[in-house]
């Protein structure tokens, strides 16, 4: 049986041509580059969204303040880190007296703010709960927050429970705990840091 093409059969002068190392090393390269770009549109989708992200924080930011100082709640913010199965969240909390067992709240309120002063077999019936009126926000995948206080001195052992506390307290008198705020992606650092002052305004911190 006859082989279906036969080498000597080709015309002569004709030669086996393949691929140079040249050709092969520039298709590399088209390919690396095409990767990169790639990558490149897709960590400025993910940029976009974590600075999204702040924008709603610093809305966030500026609504608990008022809701604190007008109505005289102290609130927090609780910063929920990432775990392997969900991404990092945040929620807002209230220090206010425990739920009867018909889950209502007993409001008192000359006892919503922050008083060193208040005894401490009533600062027992005190817990940090969800803030029912604000909603869970959710950050981006492989973003964080780091917070960061700026005021050491400032004693919140009163609002302690089982030596916890939120990252971030508005005290319900006008004031917040100061802090700087950094959103990050991937461990690098997204848009400037956010500062909240002793009165709760919220501001850029190269705008200081």
């Amino acid at each position: 049986m006859q082989p279906f093409f036969n080498m000597d059969q080709l015309p002569k002068g004709a030669k086996q041509h393949g691929f140079t190392l040249i050709e092969v090393m520039l298709v590399i390269v088209i390919m690396a580059v095409m990767a990169s770009l790639i990558v490149m549109n897709v960590q400025g989708v993910d940029q976009r969204k974590v600075m999204q992200a702040r924008e709603l924080l610093v809305l966030n930011l500026k609504k608990i303040r008022l809701e604190s100082a007008d109505q005289g709640r102290i609130l927090g913010l609780l910063i929920q880190p990432a775990t392997d199965i969900a991404p990092a969240k945040y929620e807002v909390v209230e220090y206010r007296l425990q739920a009867n067992p018909d889950n209502s709240i007993q409001n008192q309120s000359n006892q919503s703010q922050f008083n060193q002063s208040q005894p401490y077999a009533q600062r027992d019936q005190y817990r940090w709960q969800l803030a029912a009126d604000f909603d869970s926000q959710t950050l981006p995948e492989q973003s964080s927050l780091q917070i960061q206080s700026l005021d050491h001195q400032l004693n919140l052992d009163v609002l302690k429970q089982n030596d916890a506390l939120p990252q971030i307290i508005w005290l319900g008198n006008g004031e917040a705990l100061p802090v700087r705020i950094q959103l990050y992606l991937q461990q690098q650092q997204v848009g400037d840091a956010i500062v909240l002052n002793r009165l709760g305004a919220v501001s850029d911190e190269q705008d200081l």
